[in-house]
């Protein structure tokens, strides 16, 4: 015996048409209809619900695909007292499905707006303004991942290498800036934030405002002006110190200014800043020894390296086809 029930397409359109979802539900619905499973069954959907109505107008339909077009931007002229021939209103029908899938892709392109990656490579710094109007710094090296547009509850950002944030103040939406090991977020401010995806400490430091820094291990830690966090991926430790004005992050002017630095921490910040690649003997030191100091912007690599050199005294460079060599004594 043949049965008379509807296909699963045909009660989900049905229900849509006559408004009998849920608000929560109905997306789900359009989302199905904008996959569209097959032709086929959209058709046969489709003539399954012509035959369960009456030859009269049906109203529900009209007020159906008046919601649809709303969402879309599409208003509807007034209404005029129009006979329609069977062809006109399964024509309808189909119009409507249009339109649901049109809106489904609408929803999720204002809900997901495009992503954009601004970078900065060796040697260069780069400034780049977010749609809110705050002011990025790129550190050479680095990469930040953006919306085109804020319209989520947070404005975040993703950060791998060096950047200096001036946010713009919202009390109603923070901005969050997200990298391997850690996020820092904040609601208007001024911080310093160095976060290489090959190096195993976070730098966050703070020069305006508030900051609260949450690492991978939901450690979590608010700054205050002139603050410097520092997390250890490999050892999972967070440190905090105070530090004077002088010594926060100043290389967007082209100075470098080196806190507790390693001497390899110090040569992997120079390869960046001026795009130049080092080699160094097994027996120099790279990790134990550290190292607070400041170089201008005037000095060169050469010069540079010489200073370390006389700090560390157990190493002599020479430079050879653009690569500094560095060789024990």
């Amino acid at each position: 015996m043949k049965s008379d029930k509807k296909t699963d397409a045909a009660e989900m359109l049905r229900l849509y048409l006559r408004d009998r979802y849920a608000l929560e539900t109905e997306e789900k619905v359009q989302q199905w209809l904008a996959k569209n499973p097959t032709t086929e069954e959209l058709e046969q959907a489709s003539k399954e619900y012509w035959d369960s109505i009456n030859t009269g107008k049906d109203a529900t339909t009209f007020d159906a695909l008046k919601r649809v077009n709303t969402k879309i931007g599409i208003h509807s002229p007034k209404k005029k007292s129009v006979r329609l021939k069977v062809f006109s209103r399964v024509a309808a029908v189909f119009i409507l499905l249009i339109g649901i899938s049109g809106s489904w892709f609408y929803l999720q392109h204002h809900n997901h707006p495009k992503m954009i990656e601004a970078s900065a490579a060796y040697g260069e710094t780069k400034q780049v303004t977010l749609p809110d109007q705050t002011e990025v710094w790129l550190n050479a090296g680095s990469s930040l991942k953006y919306p085109s547009e804020f319209n989520q509850k947070i404005r975040s950002v993703g950060l791998k290498g060096e950047a200096f944030f001036s946010v713009t103040k919202n009390q109603s939406k923070p901005f969050v800036v997200e990298t391997k090991n850690l996020a820092v977020k904040v609601l208007g401010t001024k911080f310093n934030l160095k976060a290489y995806p090959n190096e195993h400490q976070t730098v966050a430091t703070l020069q305006e405002g508030k900051i609260e820094v949450q690492t991978i291990k939901n450690q979590k830690q608010q700054l205050t002006p002139n603050e410097q966090l520092v997390y250890n991926s490999e050892t999972s430790t967070l440190k905090v110190a105070k530090i004077s004005p002088e010594d926060i992050p100043d290389w967007k002017s082209g100075n470098l200014i080196f806190s507790e630095a390693t001497l390899g921490e110090i040569l992997q910040t120079l390869g960046r800043h001026f795009n130049i690649s080092f080699d160094a003997d097994k027996s120099i030191d790279l990790s134990t020894e550290r190292y607070t100091i400041k170089f201008e912007r005037e000095e060169t690599p050469e010069q540079i390296v010489q200073v370390l050199s006389d700090m560390a005294g157990d190493f002599s460079y020479s430079v050879k086809s653009g690569q500094i060599i560095l060789k024990g004594k």
